[in-house]
């Protein structure tokens, strides 16, 4: 143990002294070490933010669609919509596996003609994007409650005229987003039917809508954001004495599910309603976990990338702890022969140049592990992201070093070790 320390001390001794040539000899490390944090945590926060906003809006949910078959001979004229007795028998084949199943329909902010559907009160209007759901499906969506609560079971049965508004939309309507606005009433326009409803609950704008939670202004040609309002199914149906028919649906897998199980249950839903299905349609049936699986490749493949551009960065830098360390042996012949006159044997001297190449990565190292964070939450911060820093990148960073340290310092030291003391203690 204090062979290691005097090692230490003596190969910091030695890289203190040649500050400047060092810190050069360090560059490579630092900069594959670095690269390799900010593009981890770059890549993280990406599909970070991919995963938060599937998961706002039902990370496992099934999705399922109904479109007419290529080459149908079907008439072209009637429309494609789901077979709800079809979609409930299959329901309750998988009920064990799933919490709820529900229809939903979508009402868009701005029409052809520049009508706009909107929702007001005698302060204020805005302009709303209304969407008519059951209470599963608000459930589903796992909204974040300001105040109030969701849209009930009983309230979507008996047609309640409640309505569930963003916090963005409230604030303009009542000049404020809490408990207060509960069970006030808005005016609604929608489908040409003016109606008054009472607020059941205020929920968080989420900055990534399930909907199209936008339009274009045809004056300006700018994006804007239209305030998005729940209100349930049955009271839209009650309101226009129209019978819904739907082109899609949502089947809630149970709470814990894992992600296996709900890929297995998306390709037995889809069998099942195909096998079931007029010859003229087919269903799609789909989960966001499809994608967040996509997505977990792409940021491994980036991660692999970027391992390969910092293994070459490091196999750069190492040639450079390499070529200094040469160097400093030549400077240091006669101290090397006075050593091994004085008694000091190959293996201490090996030891002492290969710790002064590892301290030498070491430091490089743990530079550019403070640089890639520091690069990482700016660029994060630039870019949007959230920031996420990956433990692992950082552990394989001290690995990398230690191991470029040892590998490339074996050489240079081996050689100081076998130098002949006679010759070293003549040498000039």
């Amino acid at each position: 143990m204090t062979n290691m320390r005097e090692n230490i001390a003596v190969a910091i001794t030695a890289i203190m002294s040649n500050k400047l040539r060092s810190m050069l000899t360090m560059l490579g490390i630092i900069i594959g070490i670095s690269a390799v944090i900010t593009i981890v945590s770059i890549g993280s926060g990406q599909a970070k933010r991919s995963q938060d906003a599937l998961n706002n809006q039902g990370l496992a949910n099934i999705n399922i669609t109904v479109r007419r078959k290529e080459g149908s001979q079907s008439n072209e004229e009637t429309a494609i919509v789901l077979n709800k007795d079809l979609i409930r028998d299959v329901y309750e084949r998988y009920s064990g596996q799933c919490e709820g199943v529900a229809f939903y329909k979508n009402i868009d902010s701005i029409e052809t003609e520049w009508q706009s559907d909107y929702t007001k009160t005698k302060k204020a209007s805005v302009i709303t994007y209304f969407s008519f759901v059951n209470a599963s499906l608000m459930a589903s969506k796992k909204h974040t409650y300001i105040a109030g609560s969701p849209i009930t079971d009983a309230e979507y049965r008996n047609g309640a005229r409640v309505i569930i508004l963003t916090d963005s939309q409230a604030k303009i309507l009542f000049g404020t987003s809490d408990e207060s606005c509960i069970g006030q009433k808005v005016e609604t326009y929608f489908n040409n039917i003016y109606s008054d409803f009472t607020v059941k609950g205020i929920i968080k704008q989420k900055e990534d809508f399930d909907f199209f939670n936008y339009y274009v202004d045809p004056l300006t040609d700018e994006y804007k954001t239209s305030a998005l309002s729940f209100i349930p199914l049955r009271t839209y149906e009650n309101l226009t004495g129209q019978q819904l028919t739907f082109d899609s649906c949502v089947f809630i897998p149970r709470s814990g599910a894992t992600s296996d199980e709900v890929l297995a249950l998306v390709d037995n839903i889809k069998a099942d309603l195909n096998e079931g299905a007029d010859e003229s349609v087919e269903y799609n049936v789909f989960s966001s976990i499809d994608y967040i699986k996509e997505q977990g490749e792409t940021v491994r493949m980036q991660f692999l990338v970027t391992a390969l551009v910092a293994a070459i960065a490091l196999i750069v830098g190492g040639i450079g702890v390499m070529n200094i360390m040469m160097v400093s042996i030549t400077e240091r012949t006669r101290e090397i022969g006075t050593r091994k006159a004085l008694g000091a044997t190959n293996s201490s001297l090996l030891l002492q140049f290969i710790t002064e190449a590892i301290l030498l990565c070491l430091m490089g190292g743990l530079i550019g592990i403070v640089l890639g964070i520091i690069f990482g939450i700016v660029a994060c911060h630039f870019m949007k992201l959230p920031y996420v820093l990956e433990p692992l990148s950082i552990v394989l960073s001290v690995v990398f070093s230690l191991l470029t340290g040892t590998f490339f310092g074996y050489y240079p030291a081996s050689r100081a070790a076998k130098m002949d003391p006679i010759e070293a203690l003549r040498y000039e």
